[in-house]
């Protein structure tokens, strides 16, 4: 037989407050009893007990009878009460059924109008749901961070979620990070974690906060700040994406002069096939073919 404290934890899963469990199992237990036994058997307030009992009997959970002058409460059979939550289940599924075939609707009045759309979201609550919402994309995300900062904050327990939550849906990602070994292991990752970046130096560019550029949004954080933002339009985030594209060419190539013989090195795991550090792309040494020496 399952635990009360089990039984407890399951009613709240299905919405009832922890007072209002620990009532329902007493009435349950008792087969029939008076408010003030029920109260001092749930360790509960006897002016919240009537309280909830009203509650649980309005739900049809529980019945009341007045016999010499007090009020007893039972309760009816559970099995009524899970024909209740199935129905309620089968009416949640028909309405989320009726929502999804009116989306294209709603998308539509919600793309009438051209004025910008933002949305401020604060604390870790607030910044997750900005991430989460960055994994509705239907276009790749593109994303401008210091990596580091990133993962390195109050989200730092959720991002390895979040990137398993990103590959499950296969969403890819162009991002142009801050140079830093954080920043390697995010691109030496990055086939597994569908994923391409580009480092650029830190002390030149640095990014105070995170960008990601997907749909018809921008989504920024600042992370040291705790505060988010999400700007909602699409000539907007085309601009914006434009803009990322022209600096991911650049910071493509200006990678190439900056990686150090120690990074690649790392990025194809030390050493090649025949045990010699492999070329930088900006290498001077004087044959390709030989071992790198620089």
């Amino acid at each position: 037989m399952l635990a009360k404290t089990h039984l407890i934890q399951i009613l709240q899963d299905i919405g009832f407050s922890e007072n209002e469990a620990k009532i329902y199992i007493i009435v349950l237990e008792f087969q029939e009893s008076i408010p003030s036994a029920i109260s001092r058997q749930a360790n509960v307030k006897r002016s919240n007990t009537y309280a909830i009992l009203e509650k649980l009997q309005n739900k049809g959970l529980i019945s009341s009878v007045k016999r010499d002058g007090h009020l007893y409460f039972k309760a009816v059979d559970s099995k009524l009460f899970l024909e209740q939550e199935q129905n309620k289940y089968i009416e949640l599924r028909n309405s989320i059924e009726k929502l999804s075939n009116a989306l294209p609707e709603l998308n539509a009045l919600h793309k009438q109008y051209a004025t910008p759309h933002m949305s401020v979201f604060k604390g870790k609550t607030g910044l997750i749901q900005i991430m989460e919402d960055t994994l509705t994309s239907s276009t790749e995300l593109l994303c401008w961070a210091d990596i580091t900062l990133a993962t390195n904050t109050i989200l730092e327990d959720y991002y390895p979620k979040y990137i398993k939550k990103k590959i499950k849906k296969q969403i890819s990602l162009r991002g142009i990070f801050c140079h830093d070994k954080t920043a390697l292991g995010f691109k030496k990752s990055g086939i597994k974690e569908i994923r391409t970046i580009y480092t650029i130096p830190k002390d030149k560019f640095p990014f105070d906060n995170e960008i990601n550029i997907y749909d018809d949004k921008i989504a920024i954080i600042s992370h040291d700040d705790n505060i988010g933002v999400i700007i909602q339009n699409n000539h907007i985030a085309n601009t914006q994406r434009s803009i990322f594209n022209f600096a991911f060419e650049y910071a493509k190539s200006l990678e190439k002069e900056m990686l150090t013989k120690k990074d690649i090195a790392y990025l194809n795991d030390g050493l090649q096939d025949d045990g010699v550090f492999p070329h930088a792309e900006n290498c001077t040494c004087p044959s390709p073919d030989s071992p790198c020496v620089n």
